[in-house]
């Protein structure tokens, strides 16, 4: 209502995938949704949403913003929910829904999917080899090297989907 549109966010990532682990933060995206056409809205700047819902976060007794990335592709505010949970908020970033989606899907094929899964990226984190920030591969990167290797293992043989 204080924005004058409406705005939808909806998380993507470990914690909408089911590779979180505990006290993951949750990444979630936030869009300019067109009630009329049912779907998101390309056309407003990443940058003008982010200078609004800054305006609201300031507000906000729930939120406290940490840091304001703007000079990225993809603009993001990292929020911190209640003084417990940190979350990152991108704007305009609908590309990584469809890939939460495609890991969600290899979850629910069971739970070893996951356990793999996160077995590795805590591998990768205790070796220093993990984070895209830091040059490595990120953990996305891990997590898909693992669904290849569970779809190519004769013994498992995980679906391609």
């Amino acid at each position: 209502q204080k924005l004058g549109f409406s705005l939808r966010v909806r998380p993507f990532g470990s914690i909408a995938n089911g590779f979180a682990r505990h006290g993951a933060d949750i990444d979630a995206t936030c869009s300019r949704f067109d009630k009329d056409d049912k779907g998101d809205d390309p056309s407003p700047d990443p940058q003008e949403l982010l200078d609004r819902v800054v305006a609201l976060m300031r507000d906000s007794a729930d939120f406290t913003i940490n840091d304001q990335i703007r000079g990225a592709r993809i603009p993001l505010l990292k929020l911190r929910y209640k003084g417990t949970i940190d979350v990152d908020l991108s704007f305009q970033n609908v590309v990584p829904l469809k890939n939460t989606q495609l890991l969600r899907s290899y979850v629910s094929f069971g739970f070893k999917v996951r356990d793999v899964g996160v077995l590795v990226k805590l591998w990768a984190e205790a070796a220093g080899v993990l984070g895209a920030t830091k040059g490595y591969l990120s953990a996305y990167s891990f997590t898909l090297m693992v669904v290849y290797f569970l779809q190519v293992d004769p013994a498992i043989r995980l679906p391609v989907l």
